[in-house]
């Protein structure tokens, strides 16, 4: 390999920062989230089944605060209504997507696929019809939706208020890698596994937790834990952390 990634630079500095104190404490889950919860204030968190959904398929790639004044402009000028989402007027759909990054016609599509699954699956009743169905059935029920998978089918069902079970998205599981709660394996799916499954063992088991947990390591994982180059030096969690390598989190 011709050069040293720079992240691979930053973290073998910090390991030997670590290595070089005499007396570190274990550093646990609850403990992490605690640790961080001064940096990120949760703020209020959307709670509809719907307006999630939407709020996933509203931009790609984008910051959370061009994310939200599209999700805005959409309930302004839509609404979240199934049957308003089908029969939005394509123009209007196509304003909004155009400025939430590529591919904005995929995006149209998505918008009015997203209106017509809750009519067909759901009678226009997302939320009811999620909390009438066995768990494994709801999340069927939500991957049938564009742009959600495993990751986003737990989000939905612990912010809805419909189960109370952990979730996390790409930057939290890449924030339980780095500080060593779980190994990044071969794939995706199999490293959120293992860190879903730390957090039902380590973590607290109440709803309110789980929802803060999840806001606080992503949020850390998009400010100071970064994928290319993680800002180790502020971190409250820096002597405990294990400054571990991520491939491709």
């Amino acid at each position: 390999m011709a050069g040293v990634n720079p992240e691979r630079r930053r973290v073998k500095s910090a390991n030997r920062n670590v290595r070089g104190q005499s007396s570190v404490d274990d550093l646990t889950l609850r403990g992490a989230v605690t640790g961080l919860a001064s940096l990120y204030a949760v703020r209020g968190q959307l709670s509809d089944p719907l307006a999630l959904i939407v709020w996933e398929n509203i931009g790609y790639l984008i910051d959370d605060e061009r994310r939200s004044a599209l999700f805005e402009e959409f309930v302004d000028r839509v609404g979240l209504q199934p049957a308003r989402i089908v029969h939005a007027p394509v123009p209007v759909l196509t304003d909004i997507a155009r400025r939430g990054g590529m591919s904005p016609q995929t995006r149209v599509e998505r918008l009015r696929l997203i209106g017509a699954l809750a009519i067909a699956e759901c009678d226009g009743d997302l939320a009811g019809r999620l909390g009438c169905l066995p768990l494994a059935k709801a999340r069927t029920l939500l991957r049938k939706f564009p742009a959600i998978g495993d990751p986003g089918a737990d989000k939905i069902l612990l912010f809805a208020g419909i189960a109370v079970l952990p979730a996390l998205d790409s930057n939290g599981l890449r924030a339980m890698v780095r500080m060593g709660f779980c190994a990044e394996e071969k794939s995706y799916a199999q490293t959120y596994k293992a860190a879903i499954t730390v957090l039902a063992k380590d973590g607290e088991t109440d709803a309110a937790w789980l929802k803060r947990a999840y806001v606080i390591l992503r949020e850390h994982g998009k400010t100071l834990c970064k994928r290319a180059a993680p800002i180790c030096e502020p971190c409250p969690l820096d002597r405990q952390c294990a400054h571990r390598m991520v491939a491709k989190l």
